[in-house]
C-alpha cells in the first residue's frame, strides 16, 4: 500500500471515528450531575458569573477548575449539540495524541491507529462515564486530551532535543499549567512522566546542562497547576466527610486492596496483553540494553499506569472513572509495544498476518457491537425524552407530586450510565429530588415502565 493511500485511509478512519462517537454523544441524554450543574449555571447573570461560581466551587467542593469551567461554559451555551460535536472532536484529538506517543510506527500507520481506537472504544470499562456523559466527559475526556496533548508535545520535543524559543517556552508553561490542573491522580501521573524524562536526561549527561528551558517551564507549569488543584479548601472538606471502616495502617491496606481489586476486575486483560508483549520483546531483543531501548516508551507508560492508579490510596474512596487517564497510559504502553513488534522486531509473514488479522477481526466485532448498542442508546434516549416532556407538562399543570416511569431493564448498555442515573421508587432519593427540582416539581416517584399508562 502506498503512503498516499495510507494517508487518505488514515484521515478517513479518523473522520469515521469522529462521526461514530458524535452519534453516541447525541444519543446520550442529559442526566444526573448535568441537571444539577445546569440549574446552577442558569442562575449566572452573565458569562463572567461562571468564574465566580467556579471560585465558590473551588472553595467548597474541589480544585478541578479546568474541567468544571469547561462544563459550565457548555451548559451556559445551553445547546447540548455544541457539546456533542466538541466531545467528538476531543475524543478524536485524544486518539491522535496517543498515536503521536507511539515510537515505532510507519507513516500513517493504520494498524497502530485502528488498534488505539479499538482499545478506546472496547476496553474502557467506564466509557459511559468518561466519554459519553457530559459532566464526566468534561472531567475526564477533555482533561485527558489536554494532558496527552502536553505529553505528546513534550515527548516529541524531548526525543528531537528541540531548542528553546520564547514562544515554545511560554506555550509549554501554559499547557503544562493546564495539564497539572486537571485531575489529582492523572495530573500527578503527568508530572511523574515529565520527571522521569528529566531524570533520564540528567543520567545521560550527569549534569543539569542538558535541560532545555522549555522542559523546565513545562514542569514549573505542571507543579503550579497541580498545587492549585490539591490545595483547594473543598478537597479538605470532602476528605473530612469521608467515612472509612479502618484508620491508620489498616485504612491504607484496605485502600491498597481496593485499588488492586479494581485493576483486577476491570483492567486485567489489558495488563496481561502488556505482559505478553513485553515478554515477546524481551525474547526478540535479547540483551537487556536492547530490550530497554525497544520497550522504553512501553515501560514508561506502563509504570505511569501503576503510579496513577495506586496513588489513589491517598483518598478514602474512588470511582472507576478516576482510573481513566491511568488506563490511557496502559493503552499507550501496549500500542508502543505493538508498534515495535509489527514494525521493527518481527518481520516474519506469520506475525504480520496475525497482527493484521487481529486488528481486522476486532474491528468487525466492534462494528456489530456499535450497531447493537447504538440501538439501545436510541431506545434509552427516547424514554428519557418522553419522560422529560411528561414532567414538564405536569409542572405546567402544577401537578407538583407525580409518578414517572423508570427505564426498561432490557436496554442496559455499557455505553450508557442512564441506569445508574435513573429515578427510583424512593421519591426522597437524591436523584429523584434533583430531577424534580430541575423540572419545577416537588417530588417524582419512579414506577415500573411496563405498568405505566400515563403516555
Amino acid at each position: 500500500m502506498t503512503e498516499k493511500l495510507r494517508k487518505k485511509l488514515f484521515y478517513g478512519i479518523a473522520i469515521v471515528n469522529f462521526i461514530m462517537i458524535t452519534i453516541y454523544e447525541f444519543l446520550t441524554p442529559t442526566m444526573s450531575d448535568d441537571v444539577i450543574y445546569a440549574d446552577a449555571v442558569a442562575e449566572a447573570n452573565s458569562f463572567f458569573d461562571l468564574f465566580v461560581q467556579e471560585y465558590q466551587h473551588y472553595m467548597g467542593h474541589t480544585g478541578r477548575n479546568v474541567a468544571h469551567i469547561i462544563l459550565r461554559i457548555f451548559l451556559y451555551i445551553g445547546n447540548k449539540g455544541v457539546f456533542n460535536i466538541a466531545a467528538g472532536l476531543v475524543f478524536t484529538l485524544l486518539s491522535l495524541c496517543i498515536y503521536a506517543c507511539v515510537d515505532y510506527k510507519k507513516s500513517y500507520d493504520l494498524r497502530v491507529y485502528i488498534g488505539i481506537l479499538i482499545l478506546l472504544w472496547m476496553f474502557d470499562p467506564a466509557i459511559s462515564n468518561n466519554v459519553l456523559w457530559e459532566t464526566g466527559a468534561c472531567n475526564y475526556l477533555f482533561t485527558a486530551a489536554i494532558m496527552f496533548s502536553y505529553l505528546s508535545l513534550y515527548k516529541r520535543a524531548y526525543l528531537r532535543d528541540r531548542n528553546s524559543t520564547p514562544l515554545f517556552i511560554a506555550g509549554m508553561f501554559v499547557l503544562g499549567l493546564l495539564a497539572g490542573w486537571c485531575n489529582e491522580n492523572s495530573s500527578g501521573g503527568v508530572i511523574f512522566i515529565v520527571l522521569l524524562f528529566m531524570f533520564l536526561k540528567w543520567k545521560k549527561t550527569k549534569s543539569f546542562t542538558g535541560f532545555k528551558a522549555w522542559m523546565v517551564s513545562g514542569l514549573v507549569g505542571n507543579v503550579i497547576g497541580f498545587s492549585i488543584l490539591i490545595l483547594s479548601p473543598g478537597n479538605r472538606s470532602r476528605a473530612e466527610m469521608a467515612d472509612e471502616a479502618h484508620t491508620g495502617l489498616l485504612a491504607l491496606a484496605a485502600r491498597f486492596l481496593r485499588v488492586t481489586l479494581t485493576l483486577k476486575d476491570n483492567y486485567l486483560l489489558l495488563m496481561l496483553v502488556f505482559v505478553v508483549i513485553a515478554i515477546a520483546i524481551g525474547y526478540r531483543a535479547g540483551k537487556t540494553e536492547a530490550f530497554l531501548k525497544a520497550s522504553f516508551s512501553m515501560l514508561l507508560f506502563g509504570l505511569a499506569f501503576l503510579v496513577t492508579s495506586y496513588v489513589l490510596i491517598a483518598v478514602p474512596d474512588s470511582q472507576l472513572r478516576t482510573y481513566y487517564c491511568a488506563s490511557l497510559f496502559l493503552m499507550t504502553g501496549i500500542m508502543n509495544g505493538f508498534g515495535w513488534m509489527v514494525n521493527e522486531g518481527f518481520k516474519e509473514d506469520l506475525v504480520q498476518i496475525l497482527a493484521t488479522s487481529l486488528v481486522t477481526v476486532l474491528s468487525v466485532i466492534f462494528v456489530f457491537t456499535y450497531i447493537e448498542q447504538g440501538a439501545n442508546l436510541a431506545r434509552i434516549k427516547r424514554e428519557f425524552d418522553e419522560r422529560e416532556a411528561y414532567c414538564r407538562e405536569m409542572a405546567a399543570k402544577e401537578e407538583m407530586v407525580i409518578e414517572a416511569p423508570m427505564l426498561r431493564p432490557e436496554w442496559e448498555s455499557r455505553y450508557s450510565m442512564a441506569y445508574v442515573s435513573d429515578i427510583c421508587e424512593d421519591k426522597f432519593n437524591w436523584l429523584n429530588i434533583s430531577y424534580a427540582l430541575h423540572y419545577g416539581l416537588w417530588y417524582i416517584t419512579g414506577v415500573d415502565r411496563e405498568s405505566w399508562t400515563g403516555y
